[in-house]
């Protein structure tokens, strides 16, 4: 059945009313102010309670999904080189590129339908899964047997034909997910893909072991996403509960016509994060994709904060504004703040200490990939940046407004691509990125500051960038070995962050310790 018609999707979401009591939104102070006196304070606190706990539930999951995938990838760089590592990343780029014709945006439309009203779950969800399947059939059908008639490499054939069920039910896992987080529950999808990724990592690297080679690693990962997709169905009935299963194929068009902004936007989106790799495997050799692979992979594992802190905020997002309790212009401003403290030592470590993350993670062979890693060290703060504030943006107002914006910061990266490329291989692509990714950065928050109004930047940079450079000194100092200057860093870049944040801002340390010393004990399940 079709979306409910009475909330169409370039429409912005209804704004509540403000409280009885609510003050002006410029004059609170932090998203965790104490509850002195009145409803809203206390209102505020338990929104970024549910945020902040939400978001650890949704990194916790990540961070040992994504560790899993790197032990992956790192098994196969070592076990089958630059080469084979190559040809898996070629075959997961070019099924990324399909799958956007297949999740035509679908997910984050179904996320912003059920978040204003959760009844909705019951026409949209088994819809949504029904009408990609019916779209990836075909295309997957068509794409992998182009593949076949032009000639490319039969690893890399092979590979991409063992890997289409799993991606397709990484899309499922998706619109699992958005389900979740529509109703600001983030505890049971981030333990269903934890437990995928350490599945396909476990037989992954059994199909190495047997040596069964890159396609054995691509079996192995569609059969680990089946297993998350499973396990994410048994963790919704346990739940939410599992939405009637409904399919009525008269609503599917409703459904695409709704998603069509988001779908853009997705195509572009993909277009600037794989487009890289595919004009690697055109200009340049199956070995710099390899290179390339291995620095973006590590660059992409840090994606999972930002997609948790978004899962954490996106329906607050939608629910929320600039009168209710609390303001969206504080959420979205304590959502950029968390995202800079979280990702900035990770982007420092990649800029100071890549030459030995290289070499103790890839091996030797793949110490030439320090070079991109460094290039994309920036984008990593960047990033997280640009994944909140878009949205933000698809949150409140219409969606169509993103698409001329993805699809000049998709042209821009391919026009770089194509002229750093032919000169500097790899490196040339990690450069393209990361003058796209502050292009993106800048535009795309100059656009959220018209909504929702000035950022309190001081506020909000004081702490990750004191405890930045401070890390910084001393990655420097102790580089030659790696172990040492991982925890002095990352000790010296706890102190300054919670030295200066209790100097600038210490109503915020103290939400965040309430908050744990409350949880801790209780063991809820958000």
């Amino acid at each position: 059945m079709p979306p409910p018609s009475h909330h169409p999707p370039d429409d912005r979401p209804p704004r509540p009313p403000t409280p009885a009591g609510a003050q002006d939104a410029g004059s609170a102070a932090t998203l965790g102010e104490p509850p002195a006196k009145g409803p809203r304070k206390s209102k505020a606190r338990e929104v970024g309670e549910r945020a902040v706990a939400n978001t650890l539930y949704r990194s916790v999951g990540e961070i040992v999904g994504r560790l899993a995938s790197l032990v992956l990838f790192a098994a196969v760089a070592r076990r089958l080189g630059e080469n084979g590592l190559g040809a898996f990343v070629f075959a997961m780029a070019y099924l990324g590129f399909v799958m956007v014709a297949v999740d035509l945006g679908l997910d984050r439309y179904m996320l912003r339908v059920i978040a204003r009203a959760h009844s909705a779950a019951d026409d949209v969800f088994f819809n949504v899964i029904a009408l990609k399947l019916a779209l990836a059939v075909p295309l997957f059908t068509l794409t992998l047997a182009g593949l076949h008639l032009v000639g490319y490499d039969s690893q890399a054939q092979a590979t991409a034909l063992v890997l289409a069920p799993g991606v397709f039910a990484d899309s499922v896992a998706r619109t699992q997910s958005s389900l979740f987080a529509a109703q600001e529950r983030g505890g049971p999808p981030s333990l269903a893909d934890a437990i995928q990724r350490i599945c396909s990592a476990a037989l992954g690297i059994g199909a190495l072991q047997a040596g069964y080679g890159v396609v054995g690693v691509g079996a192995a990962y569609s059969a680990g996403s089946l297993i998350g997709v499973a396990i994410g169905f048994a963790l919704m009935q346990r739940t939410l509960g599992v939405p009637t299963r409904a399919i009525s194929r008269r609503g599917w068009l409703a459904l695409a016509a709704g998603s069509i902004p988001f779908a853009a936007q997705d195509t572009f989106a993909v277009l600037l994060a794989r487009m890289d790799t595919l004009l690697l495997a055109l200009l340049a050799t199956q070995a710099a994709v390899g290179r390339y692979g291995a620095a973006y992979r590590l660059f992409e594992s840090t994606f999972f904060i930002a997609y948790a802190l978004t899962g954490a905020f996106s329906a607050m997002y939608t629910y929320l504004g600039p009168d209710s309790d609390p303001p969206l212009r504080f959420v979205f401003q304590r959502s950029i703040k968390l995202s800079l403290v979280l990702l900035t030592p990770l982007a420092i470590t990649f800029a100071v200490l890549a030459d030995p993350i290289c070499r103790s993670i890839y091996g030797q062979t793949f110490v030439s990939a320090a070079q991109p890693l460094r290039i994309l060290a920036p984008c990593v703060v960047l990033m997280g940046v640009v994944i909140l504030a878009t949205s933000l943006m698809v949150s409140r107002e219409n969606p169509r407004r993103m698409v001329p914006v993805a699809a000049a910061m998709a042209a821009i990266n391919i026009a770089i691509n194509l002229v750093l490329i032919p000169l500097y291989g790899d490196a040339g692509a990690a450069g393209a990125m990361l003058a796209t990714t502050v292009v993106y950065a800048a535009w795309i928050m100059r656009m959220s500051a018209r909504i929702i109004g000035p950022i309190a930047w001081c506020h909000t940079l004081a702490g990750a960038l004191a405890a930045g450079i401070g890390m910084t000194c001393t990655g420097l100092l102790l580089k030659g070995d790696l172990l040492a200057a991982l925890l002095a860093s990352t000790a010296v870049y706890m102190i300054a962050l919670l030295t200066v944040e209790r100097l600038v801002n210490p109503l915020d340390v103290a939400f965040v310790v309430r908050m744990v010393r409350r949880r801790l004990p209780s063991g809820r399940v958000a």
